[in-house]
């Protein structure tokens, strides 16, 4: 059999500097929770990005930063941190990120990174914060990562390193830190290599630093700064020349210590010595563009074009213009649900002709994990349009549905999403995204080819019904026939959208608009439209919702579990519960949406449900540590009389977290307690196998039976004559790690897998005989 990792969606983790763009390749690279993902940049925009890989996981919580190492060369290496004061080496080879090492000394959350990579040596250093102190680390390795050195660098005792860079003189490392105390500082390496010096400090901004670079051009060194108080600075790094004739003042200290501001901005120029080099740090520019917290700023590669990403909703594109600088170009989004911009990159797509510095493409990552990317399409890079990219949920995917010709999933960030493949392109990409909601997404069921019902974390479920311009979009996108994707099934209007104070998605006839009371409301208004290639991530966050259809109340606590019946006329849902009272499964009519039954049996949440192929009997599991079996009292598949007839005993000690049916004849079951056992139809257990971790999600096909494992591993059993064997191991960690697998779901046909994990990954995997 072979198994083919088919799809893979990551978000951005939605801080600044998570994403980087490769030198070697025109790819972009990112901190997705706790792996780098590794996208490509489509060429126009009727493709878009594809995830070819993610790395190993070598973190144990989310990755914080990311940054590239500088290189004279086309090497790609990386330096990542995490919230658990882990710092890794990476590098990349082919289409794959991978690990080289780890660096030691660090005891707080990482909060920034930078290093260099010389023919014979890198030199990385990194900034971690945890109360009540914080530190500043250094460290030099071999080309091949093995730990040569290590010191810590002394920051002021009031401050601490919010962002930093590095550059390399004459092989000589200078590293340029934005502080608390709002002061950039510079630090040289020291003559024996092994320890860096205060070089100089300079005060201009008025509020924290978030990001600060060197444009890498030796013979015209400057350092951008940025931060909270909108304004982007330029520093210029010179030797010192004659052309000044008043003596230099080189201060004793060049700000008081016990001062947390300066008195006012100061651009004097500032003499510091490094490697046997006197030079000057003086204000080159100040330029003011944004709105709003400046999060990122990236040199284009030959060092004379800026790119900055903010809060206001920008990236700004700044270039040097009889001799001013300006902002040149603006790209981002107006109105919508966007909430700005955390990180932008510059990427050349034509690599091989990498000495034009052509940086044609910008790719930025937003408030929401979602990745933006723009293209220029002319030569003085004045016009540009926007590319889609594949993204992906932000926090835990927690369940994951198939219809007959996409994929649907619900998530911790409070969307759900759907997927189908290209007919073009011959890859999924994210079509719409139905609802976006208040409150945290948990379950979801498809009830018919039209209609979804999903809960999230309040007393209620909703219905959602297919409005016709997704199923237009779905047609024209994948190739396939509406008839032979919904049928006969009723569809909603032309699309939806939430009324101002509203929480419901509501219908939109075609041509439909709404006016707001002012001209900035109507930026915010939905315009559902047909699409015909990959929607970008604004249009996917605002013009794809679909209309809501029926509200079910009836639960007392957050809602937890759902799914319809085979032929789709009944609905079984759950609900959180520590009572027998809340711990029922209640039976709802879809025809008419009305409440028709309880079924009482357990004492704690029912963390799942499943009906038999043939829709006549009922399974749920349970934190009780119980699995059980209700059927129907006449048999009719569409009934509402169900009655318990077994209960499981001793055989899990643990939360039962899942269950599946193979057939009609036998059925699954996974805990807490390891272990995966098979059941007949009446109860009696067939098959039993322990595996290394906690079991969390469980899905069968055919002989298939595929157990997803707390550290995120696939295990995949086959199950013959009253036996379970294991014939394969997918996605094993190095290193222990809390990833777990959420859900698992075969497709109809039951050749492709959905994997639905905690660190906020959604999977597809195609199964071959």
């Amino acid at each position: 059999m072979k198994i083919k990792e088919e799809f893979i969606s990551a978000s951005v983790n939605p801080r600044s500097h998570c994403l980087v763009a490769c030198k070697s390749a025109p790819f972009v690279v990112y901190a997705s929770s706790l792996q780098i993902a590794l996208q490509t940049v489509p060429k126009d925009d009727s493709e878009v990005g594809v995830i070819k890989s993610t790395s190993e996981r070598r973190h144990q919580k989310p990755i914080t930063v990311l940054k590239r190492l500088k290189s004279s060369g086309k090497v790609d290496e990386f330096v990542s941190g995490d919230v658990n004061s882990r710092v890794n080496l990476w590098k990349l080879s082919g289409e794959r990120v991978e690990y080289v090492a780890e660096l030691l000394g660090c005891s707080g959350s990482i909060g920034t990174v930078c290093g260099v990579a010389e023919e014979n040596r890198k030199v990385v250093a990194a900034a971690w914060v945890s109360y009540p102190n914080n530190g500043f680390e250094a460290w030099w390795t071999s080309p091949t990562g093995e730990l040569l050195n290590s010191t810590k660098i002394e920051l002021d005792q009031k401050a601490f390193a919010l962002c930093l860079d590095a550059i390399s003189l004459q092989n000589f490392v200078l590293l340029a830190v934005g502080t608390s105390k709002r002061f950039v500082e510079l630090f040289g390496e020291n003559e024996d290599r092994k320890s860096f010096s205060r070089l100089v400090s300079v005060a201009g901004h008025t509020d924290w630093i978030h990001s600060i670079a060197f444009n890498d051009d030796p013979y015209n060194l400057l350092v951008a700064s940025a931060g909270q108080d909108t304004y982007v600075r330029l520093w210029s790094i010179e030797p010192e020349s004659t052309t000044h004739p008043e003596p230099p003042k080189i201060p004793a200290a060049l700000l008081d210590e016990d001062t947390d501001t300066p008195d006012e901005l100061t651009s004097s120029a500032n003499l510091f010595s490094f490697n046997n080099s006197t030079l000057r740090c003086s204000s080159h520019a100040v330029m003011q563009g944004h709105d709003d917290w400046v999060h990122s700023t990236v040199w284009s590669e030959n060092g004379r074009v800026l790119l900055t990403a903010s809060s206001d909703k920008t990236c700004i594109i700044w270039r040097e213009i009889d001799n001013l600088w300006r902002d040149d170009v603006r790209l981002g989004i107006v109105g919508g649900q966007a909430a700005g911009f955390f990180s932008a990159v510059f990427l050349n797509t034509d690599v091989e002709h990498s000495e034009t510095h052509s940086e044609d493409v910008v790719v930025s990552s937003s408030y929401f994990g979602g990745l933006h990317a723009w293209k220029s399409s002319d030569e003085q890079k004045t016009f540009w349009s926007s590319l889609p990219m594949t993204g992906g949920h932000v926090g835990e995917v927690r369940d994951v549905d198939w219809h007959e010709s996409f994929l649907m999933s619900v998530g911790q960030d409070q969307t759900t999403r759907a997927f189908a493949k290209s007919e073009k392109q011959q890859v999924y990409l994210e079509i719409a995204r139905p609802q976006v909601h208040g409150h945290d997404m948990q379950c979801l069921s498809f009830v018919n080819p039209s209609v979804f019902v999903s809960g999230a974390e309040e007393k209620v479920f909703r219905a959602f019904r297919a409005p016709k311009s997704f199923v237009k979009s779905l047609e024209s996108i994948t190739g396939i026939p509406a008839e032979k994707s919904f049928g006969t099934s009723q569809l909603a209007e032309f699309g939806a959208c939430v009324p101002a104070l509203g929480l419901s998605n509501k219908p939109m006839v075609e041509g439909e608009t709404v006016d707001g009371e002012h001209w900035e409301e109507d930026a915010f208004r939905a315009a559902p439209t047909i699409l015909t290639a990959a929607p970008t991530e604004d249009t996917l966050q605002q013009n794809t919702l679909w209309p809501e259809e029926h509200k079910l109340y009836g639960h007392g606590y957050e809602v937890y579990a759902v799914t319809a019946n085979p032929t789709g006329t009944v609905l079984a849902t759950a609900c959180k519960s520590s009572h027998t009272e809340h711990s029922v499964v209640m039976l709802w009519n879809t025809a008419d949406w009305s409440k028709r039954a309880d079924i009482i049996g357990h004492q704690l949440t029912v963390t799942q449900i499943a009906w038999n192929p043939s829709g006549t009997i009922l399974l749920t599991v349970s934190r009780d540590r119980t699995a059980k079996l209700y059927k129907e009292k006449t048999g009719d598949v569409n009934g509402f009389d169900y009655e318990c007839v077994w209960t499981s005993g001793k055989e899990h000690t643990r939360i039962l977290w899942a269950c599946d049916w193979i057939d009609d004849q036998h059925f699954v079951t996974v805990a807490r307690d390891q272990k995966v056992i098979v059941w007949s139809a009446e109860g009696t257990p067939k098959a039993q196998l322990k595996l290394d971790e906690p079991v969390t999600a469980v899905a069968a096909s055919g002989d298939l039976v595929v157990a997803g494992l707390q550290t995120g591993e696939l295990v995949v059993l086959r199950f013959t004559r009253d036996n379970l064997e294991v014939i394969e191991k997918i996605g094993s960690n190095a290193i222990k790690i809390d990833a777990a697998v959420l859900r698992l779901r075969f497709s109809k046909c039951g050749r492709k897998l959905a994997m639905a994990t905690s660190d906020a990954k959604l999977r597809v995997f195609d199964f071959t005989m």
